[in-house]
């Protein structure tokens, strides 16, 4: 009987032993689980820094469609009147030096609302120096559509009496637009657009590739799809500002002279010199 016993514990001790040995690997298993868990998510905390990182080293995306700027924004709710459809900026420390560059006769004091306006009957308006230039606006400002030559001859005209001149004019009913800029009687950058190129002369300003105005060439064929189209007539509302980046534009001169008094009078048109 004793024999049958003993036996019987000899043949339950090798099943006995690997079910302890099996109960023994369950603490170390539940480690390893854990330390894998606490790698996994270490190795992911490590990842989403790094593409936060790099989110903010990398440039904002372009959008699709250009919001507009906060100044454009601004010369827009100013209102009209202020913004004239055609005017130019001369360097000048004084309204006395454009008025004698211009040869200006009947001068008389002028407001600057009523200049900017056109509540006056004279050929042109001098405001007074902001920055070191004299803002020019009223009907004698010429039409490059009219005439692209007669703005070429006033500009370099003036730029060689004053040193440096400019031309801004748009349009927003038609998306005629046009800028110009003379400095010691040459071009440095002109674009005058009346649905074709009327002038392209000179490399594109910095402020120019800021804003993205687009500047066919003269042999580029008329734009055909309406995309195309929007991309040239965008440049109307980017005009003023592009007058703020050179020089001074309409909007500025009045929030910095709201209450200041030019000039307005007559002049000779200037055809060549």
């Amino acid at each position: 009987m004793r024999a049958i016993l003993a036996q019987a514990v000899l043949e339950q001790l090798p099943e006995a032993a690997p079910a302890a040995q099996g109960e023994d690997l369950v603490p170390y298993l539940l480690l390893l689980l854990l330390a894998a868990v606490i790698v996994l998510g270490a190795v992911c905390f490590v990842l989403v820094l790094h593409f936060v990182g790099q989110r903010r080293r990398e440039p904002p995306a372009e959008a699709s469609h250009e919001e507009p700027a906060a100044d454009a924004v601004q010369w827009r709710t100013a209102g009209v009147l202020l913004v004239p459809a055609r005017w130019m900026a001369v360097r000048a420390a004084t309204v006395r030096d454009v008025r004698n560059a211009l040869e200006l006769s009947n001068a008389t004091p002028c407001s600057i609302e009523d200049g900017l306006a056109g509540n006056h009957q004279q050929a042109l308006f001098l405001a007074p120096p902001v920055n070191g230039w004299v803002l020019i606006t009223g009907p004698g400002v010429p039409d490059p559509v009219n005439d692209i030559d007669e703005v070429y001859h006033i500009l370099r005209s003036l730029s060689i009496k004053l040193g440096a001149a400019q031309f801004f004019s748009f349009n927003r009913a038609v998306g005629h637009h046009s800028w110009a800029w003379a400095r010691g009687g040459g071009i440095v950058r002109a674009f005058a657009w009346a649905g074709r190129t009327l002038w392209n002369e000179g490399e594109l300003s910095p402020a120019e590739r800021t804003f993205r105005m687009r500047c066919p060439g003269y042999m580029d064929p008329p734009p055909k799809s309406a995309l195309a189209r929007e991309g040239i007539l965008a440049n109307v509302d980017k005009v003023p500002l592009l007058a703020a980046r050179w020089s001074v534009d309409p909007v500025s001169v009045h929030q910095q002279l709201p209450h200041a008094i030019g000039v307005a009078g007559e002049f000779t048109r200037i055809r060549s010199s």
